[in-house]
């Protein structure tokens, strides 16, 4: 994975990543909270009850919950640690980016890979298990799932700037062996399009829009689930924006809901296109009626628009009863 030149960048792209909570209208349910540098200090509780500062300093900078990447969060925060403190190993429920503004951090990777971007602009790519020191300028993406921690071996404090996408309702860290918020649901099916209306415009014919509507089944725990995609597209010369509804309906008569926010990426013949979208949970019926959660949906079609689309969603769902 590469990140930009300045990781400053990275703060403003991963703000226009976006993010949309579950619930209705997705710019109705935009907000944006933004709180003076007030930090709070970790503490721990010992087995005699004493209270222990850990030395970690957490300044929340500014939360939101943007509209166009379904069920995540969006956190900007400024981290402290003071001289001989130690994070605990830990993962994070979506991507990462962080930059150091003082101090020498020691940060130690067990699984995953990370990307570093040095202060002069020069890249690398850390794999596990490895032990990197990031001095003032240096930055970082962390992928989801990247098990590390961090560290202050030295004699001046460090201050991290950070800016956090996170699934909803997900901590800022998971500590490790602690599972992820909810529980997976992964369905696979093949979508064919029963409806659809679709305009074809501009001089050269290169613009198409419209809506489609695609129903297929998938296979949960041996038993079918209906899976109906409302999509709308905007594409120029096959790729592009796409954003819909997708509903799936269990065998005991329960549904789900989901808001989806992607691009399709046609390759320069168009005989092929692939899908990638991130998914919020908008709620449900029976089982479902409490759910919420995150997920992301993976697809291809192999044949002009409107034809079979095979398609993956990875959802992590709680609250289902």
């Amino acid at each position: 994975m590469q990140i930009s030149r300045s990781v400053t960048r990275a703060f403003s792209g991963l703000v226009v990543l976006g993010v949309v909570v579950t619930g209705a209208s997705a710019a109705a349910q935009t907000t944006t909270s933004t709180t003076t540098a007030t930090s709070t200090t970790s503490t721990s509780t010992t087995g005699s009850g004493a209270r222990s500062n850990t030395g970690i300093t957490r300044a929340d900078l500014g939360s939101t919950a943007p509209a166009n990447a379904p069920g995540q969060e969006l956190y900007l925060q400024r981290v402290t640690i003071a001289p001989g403190a130690k994070l605990p190993e830990h993962f994070h429920q979506g991507t990462q980016v962080a930059r150091i503004l003082s101090g020498v951090l020691t940060y130690d990777i067990a699984s995953g890979t990370a990307a570093v971007t040095r202060s002069d602009g020069t890249t690398e790519t850390v794999k596990a298990p490895a032990t990197v020191t990031l001095e003032r300028g240096d930055g970082l993406v962390e992928t989801q799932g990247l098990v590390h921690h961090g560290s202050n071996q030295g004699k001046k404090p460090v201050v991290i700037e950070l800016a956090s996408l996170l699934a909803a309702g997900a901590p800022l860290s998971t500590p490790v062996g602690q599972s992820a918020t909810g529980t997976a649901l992964e369905l696979t099916a093949d979508l064919d399009s029963q409806s659809r209306t679709l305009h074809t415009v501009g001089a050269d014919g290169s613009v198409t829009y419209g809506w489609n509507q695609l129903v297929g089944t998938a296979t949960v725990d041996g038993q079918p689930v209906g899976v109906e995609l409302l999509g709308n597209v905007s594409y120029v010369k096959g790729s592009g924006p796409i954003f819909g509804f997708v509903t799936y309906t269990f065998a005991d008569g329960s549904t789900l809901g989901v808001q989806m926010q992607g691009a399709a990426t046609a390759t320069s013949g168009g005989d092929q296109t692939a899908f990638a979208a991130t998914l919020g949970v908008l709620g449900g019926t029976g089982r479902y009626a409490s759910a919420t959660g995150t997920g992301v949906f993976t697809g291809s079609r192999s044949a002009a628009l409107g034809t079979t689309v095979k398609s993956t969603f990875d959802l992590t769902i709680a609250g289902a009863s």
